[in-house]
């Protein structure tokens, strides 16, 4: 039993109600086979039953995992076990995504394990299985294959990750556990990725890319709202297993997006019934001297155990928070922004036999946030409300044909409503050099549901100039949107006070669109010899909004130029294609503009209100395309001191580009807001990275990041994803907002006496760059070329210590924690007052302070 309390930021314990869920499952899975092999399987069914119904406390299970020397699972393993005793039959398996294995139902009695794997040496041991035992081989190493080998995965040099064309960066569950994460969700951990960065609205940019280019999958099911196309799941952290990070996928079975991707996999129940709570008192809320309420609640429980003794295991997991995020700089009792969540995820595994898996998984993720962008400029009346409701519903089932062949299903259904409001009332929204005043302008609902089958078949092919693992798979996705999106009254005051410009809306903003997605693909990972492997493959795409078939090619290749097998030459090229994003394909459905200017009193209009409607103009709707390639050497210099050098670019085209167009320009009686498809970004980056291991579990890891991001800066996401910004003016091609040209990152975990860990982490980069604008709200010069925010600088701190009780309470220890965010109590500005005919011009604002945390864990041995 595992019971922690915490204490974060925006965590701290708290008592919790636990509601039960069940969830039933009862699908069925049939596979014809010959005559001989379906006899085969009745006879083990036959043999399986008899044994359970005379002596279940006889029968005995071997489990385990299969890893490299290097301590990295190895997914794929073929394993056969046979039975030394006459009259029994032999077993097969091939382990799973996280490189375990199972055997039930076995009879006592020695064994003989056979472990294989291209590129690596059989492994073979004898097991012996006691009746009713239950024996764990954790992490059997397989080494590495010989020159004269057909090898498909090499790791010669310890630690040196050789695995992949281009291997991912991995969090694991503990990973996720240790790291000083602000929020306590995985998307705190994404920013220690190289490369990626949390932008200035608070999005995540992978790889240069705009948070709507990247995509996300849960279980390999698609969580992006299929909207706006940004992430749109919250899982509790204690229900992830591993988030892998792919900045360069060139696996076809990856699209629909043209920047990075990012995997979750989410736990399976465990043997043993397990149950974890934290985080169970609330935090009091103190503003301007006084306890003013509760800042933070925010309890997790999660439990996980068997239904059926080796057949079912369940696992659940459930989280609360009410989080008040303040703003410093703004009056005590109006300077929160308020978030309010129900997250939950519950697990079914089920081993139908030996060679058949099946996954459930259920997630509900509601949520409300109140004051949506407070910031020092935009005060809580002005604000906007968000509400989510949604679910995902995952089946995923596993069939092991044979030690080569394993055939994956997946069906999931995704329910994903957004809601978008203003606080209260309909008071016009203002505009002014000081800060902006009234009520929020826009309101949306929406509903949208995707459905989405996958068939994936992977097998080994013949040894044709070496080894070759063969993957073929397609898919179908349907997806629903209805909604509605109207906005108020937009007024742009001087800095007097008058009215300088007022838009008013008309029509009655109802949206509807549907599409249909055909996906196909096929890849081999072809191992020519020990020091050269490609991975090729290519994609085909298809939805009914474009109507066009587009096809992406893909290579990357690993090659060992040096016979030690400690350097690794790694690169790859491919073309990618996104996702045609509902918003988009509804615009024209959008209300229409009247926008109307006003002489020096703000009573006089000039001249006469000017009708501004949505038109694509282009030729026809395109699919957004990138072209990805890079280029990396990794090393190990020293023994555990391995240093990677890598460059990376990204050219996307056919971005959709929102730019007004004057009614003279126009050649009609009113004016334009063209949606075309001419936008363009570019996002080139090198990266050095050193990581030391040394000791069993310590390593220090930093890299350095020289990038730069440069596109279209008027992208349709901009000015309508889920918070819209009404003021549209002219197009221009410069940095991103998220264009950051250098950063250093550092983290570590090291281990020292009286059972301390200390996990820091250090983030040094560029600050980010801002325009300058006039009170008409033009632009003043280029954008994004009038400077740059401060340097940010942030040093987090995560302290650990294992505590073991005395007495009648030994069976127990305690895990205590200490966590700081910004250390130095850096100076690290959010807002800048860019107007030019504010008094207080050039000023920066609203920076986050030092920020303490505490975290208390009771852990029964």
């Amino acid at each position: 039993m595992r019971v922690s309390s915490s204490r974060t930021e925006f965590t701290m314990p708290a008592v919790v109600l636990v509601t039960l869920i069940a969830l039933a499952v009862a699908p069925a899975f049939g596979q014809e086979g010959s005559t001989s092999q379906s006899q085969n399987s009745t006879n083990k069914a036959e043999t399986r039953r008899a044994a359970l119904s005379s002596s279940a406390d006889h029968t005995g299970v071997l489990q385990g995992t299969v890893a490299n020397q290097a301590g990295e699972r190895l997914p794929g393993a073929s394993l056969n076990l046979t039975p030394k005793s006459a009259g029994q039959s032999g077993r097969s398996t091939v382990a799973n995504e996280q490189g375990e294995y199972r055997f039930s139902d076995l009879a006592e009695g020695p064994y003989s394990l056979r472990v294989t794997m291209n590129g690596f040496k059989e492994s073979t041991q004898t097991v012996t299985l006691p009746g009713g035992a239950t024996i764990t081989l954790e992490n059997i190493a397989l080494e590495v294959a010989d020159v004269s080998a057909t090898v498909a995965i090499v790791a010669d040099g310890e630690g040196l990750n050789t695995s992949n064309t281009a291997p991912p960066v991995s969090f694991n569950q503990n990973k996720l556990e240790t790291l000083p994460l602000v929020n306590e969700r995985f998307q705190d951990a994404l920013p220690l990725v190289p490369g990626v960065v949390r932008g200035p609205d608070g999005m995540l940019n992978l790889k240069g890319a705009r948070s709507s280019q990247s995509g996300m999958i849960v279980n390999s099911a698609n969580v992006t709202d299929p909207v706006t196309g940004e992430s749109a799941i919250n899982l509790p952290i204690e229900a992830v297993q591993s988030v892998e990070v792919l900045t360069n996928p060139y696996s076809a079975e990856y699209g629909q997006f043209t920047g990075a991707v990012t995997s979750v996999q989410t736990r399976s129940g465990s043997e043993k019934f397990q149950a974890n709570a934290t985080s169970f008192f609330p935090r009091p809320r103190r503003r301007g001297g006084s306890f003013v309420g509760v800042e933070a609640f925010t309890p997790r429980v999660t439990f996980s155990g068997p239904l059926m003794k080796d057949k079912l295991k369940f696992f659940q997991s459930f989280e609360y928070r009410y989080v008040r995020t303040p703003v410093d700089n703004l009056p005590p009792l109006s300077r929160d922004t308020d978030l309010e969540s129900f997250d939950s995820l519950s697990q079914l595994d089920w081993d139908i036999d030996d060679q058949n898996h099946l996954t459930t998984t259920l997630s509900l993720f509601p949520e409300k946030l109140r004051y949506v962008g407070l910031n020092t400029f935009n005060h809580q009346e002005v604000t906007p409300n968000f509400k989510q409701r949604g679910f995902l519903l995952a089946v995923n089932e596993r069939l092991i044909v044979n030690s080569k062949s394993v055939l994956e299903s997946s069906f999931s259904v995704k329910q994903f409503d957004a809601d978008v409001f203003p606080s209260s009332g309909s008071a016009p929204m203002n505009f002014a050099p000081d800060g902006n005043s009234g009520k929020f302008f826009n309101q949306q609902t929406r509903q949208s549901k995707r459905y989405q089958a996958l068939e994936t078949y992977s097998f080994e092919g013949p040894n044709f100039a070496g080894t070759h693992l063969l993957k073929v798979g397609g898919g179908v996705s349907y997806v629903t949107f209805d909604g509605r999106n109207t906005s108020n009254v937009v007024c742009i005051l001087r800095a007097d006070g008058t009215r300088s410009q007022q838009f008013d809306y008309q029509g009655n903003g109802r949206l509807s669109r549907n599409k249909t997605e055909f996906l196909a693909y096929f890849e081999d990972k072809w191992t020519l010899n020990r020091r050269l492997t490609f991975e090729y493959g290519v994609r085909y795409d298809r939805d009914n909004v474009a109507g066009e078939n587009n096809i992406s090619p893909r290579i990357g290749f690993a090659f060992l130029p040096l016979v030690d097998g400690r350097t690794v030459v790694r690169g790859g090229i491919g073309i990618f294609y996104d996702d045609i994003n509902l918003n988009v394909a509804t615009f024209s459905q959008l209300q229409d503009r009247i926008l109307t200017h006003f002489g020096p009193n703000g009573l006089q209009v000039i001249g006469l209100p000017e009708r501004q409607r949505f038109q694509f103009t282009g030729e026809k709707l395109h699919t957004p395309r990138s072209v990805n390639w890079n280029l990396e050497f990794d090393r190990e210099w020293l023994k555990n001191l391995f240093v990677r050098v890598g460059y990376q670019q990204r050219q996307a085209r056919r971005e959709f580009i929102l730019n007004p167009i004057d009614p003279i320009d126009s050649g009609s009686h009113g004016a334009i807001l063209g949606v075309d498809n001419s936008g363009s970004s570019r996002y080139r980056e090198l990266e050095v990275t050193a990581r030391y291991k040394f000791r069993e579990h310590d390593e220090f890891t930093a890299s350095y990041v020289r990038s730069s991001s440069r596109g279209d800066l008027n992208d349709f996401n901009s000015y309508f994803s889920n918070f819209q910004n009404p003021i549209v003016q002219a197009n221009e091609r410069s940095r991103l907002p998220w264009d950051v040209p250098n950063r250093f990152l550092f983290q570590s975990e090291f281990h020292v006496p009286y059972r301390i860990t200390l996990v820091p982490v250090l983030d040094i980069r560029t600050g980010f760059p801002y325009s300058i604008i006039d009170e008409e709200r033009n632009f003043v010069g280029p954008r994004n070329l009038a400077g740059r925010f401060p340097n940010f600088a942030s040093l987090d701190l995560q302290i650990l210590r294992t505590v073991s009780l005395p007495g009648r309470f030994d069976k127990y220890r305690v895990e205590l924690g200490l966590k700081v965010f910004n250390l130095t109590n850096h100076f690290n500005p959010r807002d800048f007052q860019n107007n030019l005919a504010s008094d207080g011009f050039g000023g920066f604002y609203n920076s986050v302070g030092r920020k303490y945390g505490t975290r208390i864990t009771f852990v029964k041995k």
